[in-house]
């Protein structure tokens, strides 16, 4: 039963991980087209943008740390890892993985917003200009 729920979480880490190189390969591939700075006025004029990646940086690493903590216990025989202990480790690397991706989707959101705005704020201004 315990050999279940670790391949359950092995598994779901896995897809989620593969849903988040989805993001990035998106974001990849139109990179050159994004207008920079209008990028960088939606990065830093949006608190909770900026408060959002902060939290899930925060906590991701918070996971990391906590896991490596445990890992560096249970090498010294301080702590001794059984089915138990490996589901919760399991469980905060998931964890972990999902805030990445959960951040990985909010910069998706923002850099396609960034090239639709891009492209009409440059119809708009040379529109303007004649």
């Amino acid at each position: 039963m315990d050999r279940t729920i670790d391949n359950i979480l092995v598994t779901c880490s896995v897809i989620v991980a593969f849903i988040g190189l989805y993001f990035v390969l998106k974001i990849w591939l139109v990179w050159k087209r994004i207008d920079m700075n209008v990028l960088k006025a939606r990065v830093f004029l949006d608190d909770r943008f900026l408060m959002r990646n902060w939290t899930y940086i925060f906590i991701a690493g918070a996971f990391i740390a906590l896991i490596k903590v445990l890992q560096l216990l249970s090498l010294s025989g301080v702590w001794i890892e059984g089915t138990g202990e490996e589901i919760i480790l399991d469980l905060m690397g998931l964890a972990v993985v999902v805030l990445l991706v959960l951040l990985v989707s909010h910069w998706y959101k923002l850099v396609y917003s960034a090239i639709g705005s891009s492209h009409e704020e440059n119809i708009r201004l040379t529109s303007t200009n004649r």
